[in-house]
């Protein structure tokens, strides 16, 4: 891949290194599924302190999906496993490169690992004393953000989730293809900000949001809570697979 890629460069070389991803060992796996898991989290107490606010305005929403962004920078450096970037090893599926059963596998692991280390997060917060900052305007923030997710029907949910991980797999896509941390930090910062800004559903974030939000007094339960879960990570599957499949396909064809 040259130092500034085409979108086609990206999408030739992506097979391949989505696919190694999904050839690595299933504790390193696991491991790193985890700490994508904590550094999401990270990413989510950003959000929370911007939210704690008297007035969500559109540019708070902005702005809290500025800091957001923060957390999936941290992932993409790191090199931490995350569930819906990971939703793209469907293209080397696709192109042969992986076996369904190592996709099933490495899903399984990585969304199972982004759940740990996101409870850990939420856990260690509310130990931290952190859902009482700012005068306890962050927990106030935990519950009404929890409480909007929980609420949304069982379509609204799917939906949102598509759409979180549209945006999410566009900002991974385009920093597969950035030379420098700078560059994948912009490449990251714009469709994380948007979706997050919109209050689209993200699994992953909603592994620790969601139970912020119940510390700290929220109306529901965990059978809430898993039902989000299932929902918006249904939804992200469609979006990731979408990204992945159309880009790849479109630029494959291109080439034929």
């Amino acid at each position: 891949m040259s130092e500034d890629p085409t979108g086609a460069e990206i999408a030739e070389d992506a097979p391949n290194a989505l696919g190694g991803k999904a050839e690595q060992s299933w504790p390193r796996m696991a491991a790193l599924a985890v700490a994508a898991g904590v550094l999401i989290g990270f990413g989510g107490i950003a959000f929370l302190i911007v939210q704690a606010t008297p007035a969500v305005t559109g540019p708070v929403q902005l702005l809290s999906g500025l800091a957001f962004s923060a957390g999936l920078m941290m992932v993409m450096v790191t090199g931490a496993e995350l569930f819906t970037g990971n939703v793209m090893f469907a293209l080397p599926v696709a192109t042969g490169r992986l076996s369904p059963a190592r996709l099933a596998g490495a899903w399984t692991v990585v969304w199972l690992g982004n759940l740990v280390g996101s409870l850990v997060v939420a856990l260690l917060f509310r130990w931290a004393g952190g859902l009482e900052g700012l005068d306890s305007a962050v927990g106030e923030a935990a519950v009404r953000i929890a409480e909007g997710k929980l609420a949304k029907g069982t379509g609204t949910t799917i939906a949102s989730g598509v759409l979180a991980n549209v945006l999410v797999c566009l900002a991974v896509w385009m920093a597969m293809g950035a030379g420098s941390l700078s560059a994948k930090a912009v490449a990251l910062a714009a469709p994380v900000t948007v979706f997050v800004a919109a209050g689209f559903e993200h699994s992953v974030a909603n592994m620790s949001l969601i139970p912020m939000g119940l510390f700290a007094g929220a109306e529901g339960d965990v059978a809430g809570f898993a039902r989000n879960l299932a929902l918006s990570t249904v939804g992200n599957v469609v979006g990731g697979i979408a990204v992945a499949l159309g880009l790849g396909i479109a630029h494959a064809s291109d080439e034929a």
